[in-house]
């Protein structure tokens, strides 16, 4: 054999090690994780997917993003036309939707042989997520909205002790009219409490009222028929035309979070009611110290609150299902979990990191360890196709109330037949 051919064959070997060793890396399955989000949430996950692609040969994910109040149908809408995500990280409220068009797969099937160790959720959350035997996503965050933020300032100025965690409706309003500040001619200049947007749920959860029948599956509206939903209500409305503490809808609609945000941050409000997810925006604040307060109990100790959050799901149309359990396990895991906690935009979804020095930060809030111990009592909105229509349509019907127009005993018997001629749909 010739000089010549020995070195062809050697190149040729060589050449054939060198493609066996480039191939895993330059044919990556490619994945897309779709999401919704403001600029900070985008942050999070785009560092988190960053992460994620520099530990993985075989696997290159890619973030795909979507208004939130159009994220369910545009989501499937791209997966209808073969451009649609392997992964969703998708909210709480979208669940239904999903779960009932089929969407997701179930995960604790062949997928999690290699199991997460799902104890370590919290239990509320991965019952969200959790359908007819089946878990349709693994819980990323949990979002109870069941802080009440005050300005310190605002409290050292008008001499009031700042809010203990065991205060009631009764201490929450004699606080808040303290608190509040008016001019000479009448003007507020700061009201004494407002909310991150209309929480008509959250104070009908406080008093231990309901929407529904069973929240995961629901068979009549009881809205209407529930005394205790009715106490939560016209709470909520005292609080705008009785104690005068809150704005009416002439001063603030209650339609977005801006508003709200910008009136506490301005020194507007003294107190507001919210999740955890506007920590990084408050932390900017130079002008006073805040910090956070347990929702009040019912004069009778109850304590309930609305929750929110999200999970990874992943669509059951996928062609690169194990490729997408790759990046939710990861993103759940106790790594991207850290990294979802670490500047205060969340509480994780897992108890051992929200238990750690990650979330407890000791930076402002410095009082959220609260939301550990709360869990149990947070409330999810009812799982049904019709939930989003029927909202608005307490909502609307719930217009006049805060406008000071009607009693809430006269909405609800207003809203009474329209809510049994749409019961829930379940199919």
């Amino acid at each position: 054999m010739t000089v010549h051919w020995l070195i062809l064959i050697s190149a040729a070997v060589l050449l054939a090690v060198l493609g066996i060793w480039l191939w895993p890396r330059i044919m990556k399955t490619r994945i897309l994780v779709a999401a919704y989000g403001d600029a900070q949430e985008k942050m999070i996950l785009n560092e988190l997917v960053r992460d994620f692609n520099k530990k993985q040969s075989h696997v290159q994910a890619s973030t795909q993003w979507f208004p939130y109040d159009v994220f369910t149908r545009e989501v499937q809408k791209a997966v209808q036309r073969g451009v649609g995500p392997d992964v969703v990280v998708l909210d709480a409220a979208h669940y239904p939707d999903f779960v009932f068009d089929g969407f997701l797969e179930p995960l604790n099937t062949s997928f999690m042989t290699d199991m997460l160790d799902i104890d370590d959720f919290y239990p509320q959350v991965v019952g969200r997520f959790y359908q007819d035997g089946y878990l349709y996503a693994v819980p990323r965050d949990a979002a109870p909205i069941c802080l009440v933020y005050y300005n310190k300032r605002a409290f050292d100025e008008a001499g009031v002790p700042y809010p203990r965690d065991d205060w009631d409706w009764n201490k929450f309003v004699e606080t808040a009219k303290r608190v509040m500040k008016v001019d000479a001619s009448g003007r507020v200049e700061c009201w004494g409490f407002i909310e991150g947007w209309s929480m008509m749920e959250g104070w009908v959860y406080d008093a231990g009222g309901s929407y529904v029948d069973d929240i995961k599956c629901p068979t009549r509206w009881t809205l209407a028929e529930d005394r205790d939903s009715l106490k939560g209500l016209e709470f909520r409305r005292d609080l705008i035309h009785k104690h005068k503490v809150m704005p009416p809808p002439d001063v603030w609609s209650g339609v977005n979070d801006t508003d709200s945000m910008e009136m506490f941050v301005a020194g507007k409000a003294a107190m507001v009611l919210w999740g955890l997810w506007k920590t990084p925006r408050f932390r900017e604040i130079r002008d006073f110290q805040w910090d956070v307060a347990l929702i009040p109990r019912t004069p009778l100790g109850h304590l309930d609150f609305s929750m929110v959050g999200s999970g990874y799901g992943i669509p059951s149309g996928s062609k690169f299902k194990d490729a997408a359990w790759r990046f939710v396990k990861y993103a759940s895991g106790e790594e991207g979990s850290k990294k979802l906690a670490v500047d205060g935009l969340s509480q994780p979804a897992r108890m051992k990191i929200a238990n750690s020095e990650v979330f407890l930060d000791q930076k402002d809030p410095r009082n959220k360890k609260i939301v550990l111990g709360v869990m149990k009592h947070g409330k999810y909105s009812p799982i049904c196709r019709n939930w989003s229509e029927v909202k608005a349509i307490i909502e609307r019907g719930f217009g006049p109330v805060w406008e000071g127009k009607i009693t809430v005993e006269e909405a609800l018997e207003r809203l009474k037949p329209i809510l049994e001629k749409n019961p829930p749909v379940t199919q």
